[in-house]
């Protein structure tokens, strides 16, 4: 990551700073079928730049609704939400799908890496989906692979790479634009227990050097390398 820098620790909340993530009484309500289901109920949430937070809740709490919203691949029923003080509660999905290709990088625990493509082109994806130039993709793809100790790999596609190193590429091509948040959802979660610390230490290095990052969870040992749980329960934050 071209960026070495710190910020403040926990919550990261400074006196004159707006939080990154901002919920305002929001729910959620799927109306679909004979009986509307309100995934999550009146959530006010503040995450703050630097921010380290897990999201923790037994299956069916809302968790994954959360973070979709978090992510902007959803939009709530009722309430706002605030990203980098801009309301999207409300946008359509041309304009989500924009926010989210430059502010929300996501790691998921299947990895997610297009199987033909090598681990340079993996990571490379989203800087094309942003219109960067093929000198400064090149740059960046570089940069990337290099932070999570990969740039010896970056001509290998992903069934030529362990486990932990296809989960390395995909938090490279998460980082890719520089995103506002880092979004993981269960990323140790195909992984065995030494290749899952390797990854949770990434994580926590790249908090250290002040990104935001959010992870999404029901593994105590990795929600405890967050600085901040938020434990759901039937839609409410408990």
């Amino acid at each position: 990551m071209a960026k070495k820098f710190r910020r403040s620790k926990g919550q990261g909340k400074g006196s004159n700073h707006e939080p990154v993530i901002r919920l305002q009484d929001l729910s959620k309500v799927y109306d679909g079928g004979p009986v509307a289901v309100e995934a999550l109920k009146n959530i006010n949430l503040e995450i703050y730049e630097g921010g380290y937070v897990a999201i923790m809740g037994p299956s069916g709490s809302g968790k994954s609704t959360l973070m979709h919203i978090i992510g902007c691949l959803d939009v709530p029923t009722y309430g706002s939400y605030f990203l980098k003080g801009q309301e999207i509660s409300r946008y359509d999905s041309d304009q989500l799908a924009r926010v989210r290709n430059r502010e929300v990088g996501f790691v998921f625990q299947q990895y997610n890496l297009l199987p033909r493509l090598t681990a340079a082109q993996n990571v490379e994806l989203p800087l094309q989906y942003a219109g960067v130039s093929v000198n400064r993709r090149e740059e960046v793809v570089e940069k990337m692979l290099e932070m999570v100790g990969l740039a010896e790999r970056s001509h290998h596609r992903p069934n030529e790479l362990s486990g932990g190193e296809s989960q390395r590429v995909a938090i490279a091509r998460a980082l890719a634009n520089d995103p506002a948040i880092l979004l993981a959802d269960e990323p140790t979660g195909n992984l065995d227990t030494k290749t899952e610390e390797e990854i949770m230490g990434l994580l926590d290095e790249l908090n250290e050097q002040g990104r935001t990052v959010i992870v999404v969870t029901h593994d105590d040992s990795v929600a405890l390398h967050a600085k901040r749980t938020i434990n759901l329960l039937d839609g409410r934050i408990v």
